[in-house]
């Protein structure tokens, strides 16, 4: 009888499994005006998609979240933000959230900055560079920002 109870115990664990957003992050920065990488780790038991955000606790540098891509297959391990014009900052984070449920976050990023033009790039830690997509993101003014409750 423990066993079974302990097995139930540990099978949420191995049914809800986590993607993991390996970049960008304190060591992998985004440079202004340029393309850069999102990348991540799945397993199986992962949502198939996701929609893509950009966050920052000060307003200031970012007023409220801003919407990256909608609907991007976690299959792919990764997605290229080209033309980022994210102003020059720090506490940015990169969220995944659930295409169907905004209110849904699957995976943040942890905190990373975005360098003036002519940084050389950083290093990434992408897991599947051929299977890239790619998308803009300008919230700068030509973009739309998402409305979504983060609380991080």
């Amino acid at each position: 009888m423990r066993a079974t109870l302990l097995a139930l115990a540990l099978l949420p664990s191995t049914v809800f499994a986590i993607i993991t957003i390996t970049g960008p992050s304190a060591s992998s920065y985004w440079v202004q005006n340029t393309s850069n990488i999102i990348s991540w780790s799945y397993t199986s038991g992962d949502p198939t998609s996701v929609d893509i955000i950009v966050t920052n606790s000060d307003n200031q540098t970012l007023n409220g979240a801003f919407s990256i891509a909608r609907g991007v297959p976690v299959s792919q391990e990764s997605f290229t933000v080209t033309d980022v014009t994210l102003r020059v900052g720090t506490g940015y984070r990169v969220a995944f959230l659930d295409p169907v449920n905004d209110n849904q976050t699957f995976a943040q990023s942890s905190d990373f900055e975005v360098k003036v033009p002519g940084t050389p790039p950083a290093p990434t830690a992408t897991t599947n560079p051929t299977a890239a997509a790619s998308g803009s993101g300008s919230p700068s003014g030509t973009g739309t920002p998402r409305q979504h409750d983060c609380y991080w």
